[in-house]
């Protein structure tokens, strides 16, 4: 796996000739080597280099004023007095990108990763070409390096900013031998064979198969045939679909990529959708038999109260804005609500302030949610309603949560604040474990978790419940340990010929022992009684 910027990707897309974007004039900028010499040599100094005859505490920080400072490639700062130049056009178009998408004027403060992640990918979206791609990314570092040397701003990390990971395909495949385009038989389906996968995704399958869905599920599917390209080194045709090639494909996926089980196992799930479909239609000759992957079961975990108490803290302390939201607001407001309902964040992102009313009754629309077959209505805390409020005061229209960035750099996002909070962050401790935790919560509360999550199968809930939590029957909690039967025995260490009771004590004949069968009978039966009710309530909300 390599880390692949945000910047250079899609580096054969075209700007049109009429943008001004394109024309901004290529600048050096400083070189991430240099960051720590400039900042030691100038910041920690107080040196100003051969331009620098002003002192910059002198000057109001504003990214106005940010425009008259420079590096140069000794990293040492200038400063002019006219601003101008290539620093200013390009900010100038950036800061109006930043209004276009947020609606307020863009600060010091937005000068920072997350930002530049949203105007890269409106960029992306607009077509702009490599080029454009890392000279506007450049412009985020740079300037943050020189405000940063000026003690205007915090140091940002942007080496971090990634749109995610990419396999070395070619280099993994180099001792591989590939499969050749399928040749297709001379027959009545050799043009249906050779349609492209993209094609009969766009041509066939949605309009048969996913009317109706959501838009992730549609991506994930192109998402896979994206994969598959690169593995293929070409365009995957229908005639692909066939056992050795998709098993040699999933194999190399399981022996050459980080990838889980999970993933690999829901590419070969939509690959095999593909086949099954193409089959039926009489395109292919064959159907696939292709077994499943395996996927390891994982117990299930929630946070404590202990850990969900410090995620809040952290939270609250994030600083910078989440578009118009200072990130202090958002994110607390965002873990209550999940808390709270136990809806998944893609549906919670979706949701309006006309969903909740002043009661603090809210309402998950269910094109929304998993499914989309419902409306589910839930009851929020006070202090819930209060963190919405709260939020209400920056925009009080629209989505409650308006995220401005990459859809997925939401996820990096709160990792960080789980991080904060001195918690493991990895893809298991996301926003569904806010879910599992309110699963396994509202199940030991007495609640029906099965209701509270919307499945139908209360197996799907039992992946949810934390068994910790829910207060499980182990053989620790009703089984004798090792050594510790030794009541069942005299002292002599020879087994008593008298009759037990449930204790291991001797039993008493005639009619004290009447009296004590009957006293055992009840405790027995007492016994019973209690396990029973203890099994109803593990037992209580059943499939639903």
């Amino acid at each position: 796996m390599q880390n692949v910027w945000l910047c250079v990707v899609h580096m054969g897309t075209r700007l049109s000739h009429q943008d001004p974007r394109a024309n901004v004039p290529k600048r050096s900028v400083v070189s991430s080597r240099r960051l720590g010499s400039v900042v030691q040599g100038q910041h920690q100094d107080g040196q100003r280099g051969d331009g620098m005859n002003i002192d910059p505490k002198t000057i109001e920080p504003t990214l106005r004023n940010l425009d008259s400072f420079s590096m140069d490639d000794q990293g040492q700062l200038s400063y002019r007095k006219k601003r101008g130049g290539g620093n200013k056009r390009l900010g100038v178009m950036i800061e109006e990108m930043f209004f276009e998408i947020v609606q307020r004027p863009m600060k010091l403060a937005d000068i920072s990763p997350e930002v530049a992640v949203m105007i890269i990918m409106r960029l992306k979206r607009q077509n702009a070409r490599g080029h454009t791609l890392g000279l506007w990314f450049e412009w985020f570092k740079d300037r943050n390096l020189v405000a940063f040397t000026l003690g205007w701003a915090e140091q940002h990390d942007f080496s971090q900013v990634r749109a995610g990971t990419k396999t070395d395909w070619t280099q993994n495949r180099q001792n591989l031998a590939m499969p050749e385009a399928v040749a297709v038989k001379k027959c009545d389906r050799s043009t249906e064979q050779s349609l492209t996968l993209t094609a009969f995704l766009d041509g066939e399958y949605i309009p048969a198969r996913l009317v109706g869905k959501s838009p992730n599920t549609i991506r994930l599917y192109r998402n896979t045939i994206r994969s598959f390209t690169k593995w293929l080194g070409r365009a995957p045709v229908v005639g692909d679909l066939n056992t050795k090639t998709v098993a040699g494909y999933l194999q190399w996926m399981l022996e050459h990529t980080q990838l889980s089980p999970h993933t690999i196992e829901k590419e070969r799930t939509e690959l095999t959708a593909f086949w099954n479909f193409a089959a039926r239609r009489g395109w292919l000759p064959d159907f696939p038999d292709i077994p499943a992957i395996n996927c390891p079961k994982r117990v299930p975990d929630a946070w404590s109260d202990e850990q969900l108490v410090a995620l809040m803290k952290a939270c609250e302390s994030d600083r910078g804005d989440i578009g118009k939201v200072p990130a202090s607001k958002f994110w607390p407001a965002l873990v209550s609500i999940i808390y709270d309902t136990g809806e998944r964040i893609g549906a919670v992102l979706e949701l309006t302030f006309d969903d909740i009313d002043k009661s603090g009754w809210l309402i998950v629309r269910g094109e929304h949610r998993k499914g989309g077959k419902a409306d589910k209505g839930f009851k929020l805390r006070p202090e819930t309603v209060k963190r919405i409020e709260a939020i209400r005061q920056y925009q009080p229209t629209g989505r409650i949560f308006e995220w401005p960035y990459a859809k997925t750099f939401i996820w990096k996002k709160f990792g960080e604040c789980i991080e904060d909070a001195g918690l493991p962050s990895n893809r298991r401790t996301k926003f569904h474990k806010i879910r599992r935790s309110a699963a396994s919560d509202f199940e030991a509360a007495g609640g029906n978790a099965t209701a509270l999550l919307g499945h139908s199968d209360r197996r799907t809930t039992e992946a949810y419940l934390d068994p910790r939590v829910i207060k499980e029957i182990h053989p620790a909690d009703i089984v004798p340990g090792i050594g510790q039967k030794g009541a069942d025995r005299d002292v002599s260490g020879h087994q008593s010929d008298a009759p037990k009771t449930t204790e291991g004590t001797p039993r008493a004949s005639g009619q004290n022992g009447q009296k004590s069968d009957a006293a055992e009978k009840n405790a027995t039966d007492s016994m019973v009684d209690q396990f029973r009710a203890f099994l109803e309530q593990q037992g209580k909300g059943g499939a639903s």
